[in-house]
């Protein structure tokens, strides 16, 4: 019924999701203004409050998740740990037993499934990809993209939310207004069309579907799904095989 999901086997690790048709058309009819100078302003705080309450957050754009990641990382002098099988672009580093900041992928990275919320540096790649579900957190830094939920990976969509205000990122925002003007009008276009769990809502039960013929076990992400099943062996994350469905679709 499905055969085009024996090309899970020849994909790579990474979990590359497609863009829906209704979204790439509206994504086709962006129109950016290249030559303005454009204050920035958007409305991902509300688009996301059904999943998380950011309000009292400030919210810088930034070429995706690994980008805003990599900002944080870097500059981030506390010890850095995670789950094992969490997001590989992070590793543990430093003094794991002082003051030591937990990173954290929700939905996990691990295998696309909600976990009780225990980082104070919060990933939600995965969100737009799962049914609505509330996360009560008290988390420093919170990154979102829309690549996993809406397929938009190399458009690099992005954003960083900082409990205080990072001066660096405050002056390149909305003093010097340098970011990425198309990828921020795509993302404004996809976020006024569709809610928060469109994708998931258009393409879960396909998930069911598939992975009821094929012996998987579907994941809260609806592009992903774990098996112990050792044909995907080099797709082990932890203890499970993590895969993911695009192909299906």
């Amino acid at each position: 019924m499905y055969p085009q999901c024996e090309k899970i086997l020849e994909q790579s690790l990474a979990i590359r999701t497609n863009v829906l048709p209704e979204v790439k058309k509206i994504i086709d009819n962006v129109d950016v203004d290249f030559d303005g100078v454009v204050k920035y302003n958007t409305n991902i705080i509300e688009w996301l409050k059904p999943v998380i309450d950011l309000s009292d957050y400030h919210v810088y754009p930034r070429n995706g998740i690994t980008e805003g990641l990599d900002w944080w990382y870097n500059r981030e002098n506390r010890g850095v740990y995670m789950d094992k099988g969490d997001y590989q672009w992070i590793t543990n580093k430093g003094n794991m037993y002082d003051d030591a900041v937990k990173y954290q992928s929700l939905p996990s990275s691990i295998d696309g499934n909600w976990r009780e919320v225990n980082g104070k540096i919060l990933d939600l790649a995965y969100v737009g990809s799962t049914k609505v579900n509330k996360i009560e957190h008290d988390a420093e830094i919170v990154f979102y993209s829309l690549s996993k939920g809406f397929g938009v990976r190399n458009i690099r969509t992005g954003w960083i939310f900082t409990r205080e205000p990072d001066p660096k990122l405050e002056a390149l925002t909305h003093s010097a207004k340098y970011y990425n003007y198309f990828a921020h009008a795509v993302a404004e276009t996809i976020i006024s069309n569709f809610d928060i769990d469109y994708v998931y809502n258009q393409l879960q039960s396909k998930q069911q579907s598939i992975c009821s013929e094929y012996g998987f076990t579907p994941s809260d992400s609806v592009w992903i799904a774990t098996t112990t099943d050792v044909r995907y062996e080099k797709f082990m994350r932890d203890k499970v095989a993590r895969l993911c469905l695009a192909p299906c679709f």
